[in-house]
């Protein structure tokens, strides 16, 4: 089969395949080529929004550009402790819960007037001028929207049932009706209505934040989208934010909604921010300072306000303190070649239901010092270890493939010798060590702090004194 092509006064034949598709052999010479790009489609045009292409960057030295993802914040709600480390809980009349893999927003199913519950991160998330910014949750709600009650999800700030005073989320107003917000310093401008949640339905939810355009995703499909006016800096006031959900009542409603997320993160698209990956878990607030998920909130060491240690108990099979580190004192003792289980620290075992953190530690420093008496009769020579991934508390665990014990592995770190006629406040030389090579301590398992001392006299009065501080991470 033949095309005749007619140009001006002359006239050329085109060449079809079988199937009736035109053959097309683009130019080779470079100048011939035409606007010929790569372009990737971000969304396909469905749901009524206009189809979505980007066309693809390069460099000056014609590489393409790839942009990386880094990790602000990621968290899942499968245990049942929420954790006041990492957020900041307000709630009245309406109450907070976890449950069955959710923090379940209204657990009481209240519906009264202003019964409201609000989770927001004390930790803000920068929206950088050359990247953009997603935040994403999977949640369901128990009923379908219903009127009076109001949920918002996404970066902002609010305080009690007020509109938020700047921010970017997704919001069920007091109609019912599921929109995407854009708020400039207390202004609200929306997206038409998206489609509605289904009770009991879990999706998925996600903004993309540009300095002058946000995009609101459901299960993949992008529902809406806002620009920034002309007239303003960017699509909101601040530029760092903290994650926020709230669920409130504006006036009492005929049934009880609750939202219930499984899980949030918010991640940073198209920058090369050269993070370290302890820096991404500390930021989210996973630092071995605080307990890790699934356990009470607080901190880990022990260390209370105006408070002495008490003195602690020397053992081999029972911990001095149970905490990861922090204060201790113990009376003086003679010297023996016995290890001592000064601090044994267990990370919450892995379950069903569970936080299922291991430990990550990355260095160690101990500082001692002379309390009570000065030393006397003979020198006080500390020897310090760590304990590393034991399955029980005792410093005498055996290694058995039938019962599934494991023996601590101890890690050496250093000596402190106290000379004798040290006086009291006489401080030794701290034990630093920083470790090139991590050291992992699994889930359910124990990190000791063991101390040994081959020389000593057990003076009346005399305490010995100090800090011991575990520099790392739960992941």
């Amino acid at each position: 089969m033949s095309i005749i092509l007619k140009s001006g006064d002359s006239a050329d034949l085109a060449s079809v395949d079988a199937n009736k598709r035109l053959k097309v052999n683009l130019p080779m010479a470079l100048a011939d080529s035409g606007y010929s790009v790569i372009a990737g489609e971000s969304h396909d045009g469905a749901n009524g929004e206009p189809r979505l292409v980007r066309a693809a960057r390069v460099s000056t030295d014609g590489r393409l550009r790839v942009g990386v993802d880094n990790i602000y914040w990621a968290d899942t709600f499968n245990h049942t402790v929420v954790d006041g480390s990492a957020y900041q809980c307000v709630t009245a009349t309406a109450t907070l819960a976890m449950t069955g893999g959710f923090l379940v927003f209204n657990a009481g199913n209240s519906v009264a007037s202003a019964a409201v519950a609000r989770v927001q991160t004390f930790k803000t998330f920068p929206l950088h001028p050359a990247g953009s910014l997603e935040v994403a949750f999977r949640q369901r709600f128990a009923i379908n929207p219903i009127a009076n009650n109001v949920c918002e999800f996404g970066l902002g700030f609010a305080a009690t049932t007020a509109t938020p005073t700047d921010g970017v989320y997704f919001k069920i107003n007091t109609a019912g009706v599921l929109v995407g917000v854009m708020n400039i310093n207390g202004t609200e401008t929306t997206t038409a209505p998206m489609s509605a949640p289904v009770a009991g339905e879990v999706r998925h939810y996600r903004i993309v934040i540009d300095q002058d355009r946000i995009e609101f995703f459901i299960d993949g499909v992008l529902e809406g989208v806002i620009l920034s006016p002309n007239t303003a800096a960017a699509v909101s006031l601040s530029r760092w934010q903290p994650l926020l959900m709230r669920c409130y009542n504006a006036a009492a409603t005929g049934s009880a909604q609750r939202m219930e997320v499984a899980d949030i993160s918010v991640i940073a698209r198209d920058l090369a921010l050269n993070r370290l990956w302890p820096t991404a878990m500390a930021g989210a607030e996973y630092g071995s300072y605080n307990n890790p998920r699934g356990s009470a909130m607080g901190q880990s060491a022990n260390y209370v306000n105006n408070t002495a240690p008490v003195s602690a108990t020397l053992s081999n099979t029972a911990a001095g303190y149970t905490t990861l580190g922090g204060q201790f004192q113990f009376a003086a003792v003679a010297g023996a070649e016995t290890d001592y289980a000064l601090f044994g620290f267990q990370v919450p075992a892995a379950a069903a239901a569970g936080g299922n953190r291991n430990l990550v530690i990355r260095g160690i420093r101990i500082e001692t010092f002379n309390m009570g008496a000065a030393s006397a009769t003979t020198p006080t020579l500390l020897q310090w270890a760590l304990g590393v991934g034991a399955t029980a508390v005792s410093l005498a665990t055996a290694d058995s493939i039938t019962a599934g014990t494991r023996a601590p592995r101890r890690v050496p770190l250093g000596i402190q010798s106290m000379p004798v006629g040290t006086a009291i406040g006489g401080s030794l030389t701290p034990i630093d060590v920083n470790l090139d090579t991590p050291i992992y301590v699994a889930a359910g398992t124990f990190l000791h702090i063991i101390l040994r001392m081959p020389v000593g006299t057990a003076t009346a009065s005399q305490i010995i004194r100090g800090l011991a501080m575990i520099n790392g991470y739960f992941e």
